[in-house]
């Protein structure tokens, strides 16, 4: 039996996205990425968080408002 583990994200336009993984470790780091990227680097746009996303094996699962 697997799990998923999920995420919600607001990405710089606004954009809620929900992230999954199916390892608890994999989704915690990616939000811990995430969020440095934005406090050293500046805001997380969609082409951030695919390239965070890819290095922690998730996908985003539903975009919202």
């Amino acid at each position: 039996m697997s799990d998923t583990y999920y995420l919600e994200y607001e990405i710089s336009s606004g954009e809620r996205v929900i992230l999954a993984f199916a390892d608890v470790n994999d989704r915690d780091g990616c939000h811990i990425s995430l969020d440095m990227y934005k406090v050293q680097l500046g805001p997380v746009d969609e082409v951030v968080l695919q390239r965070i996303l890819g290095k922690f094996q998730g996908e985003v699962v539903r975009q919202g408002d």
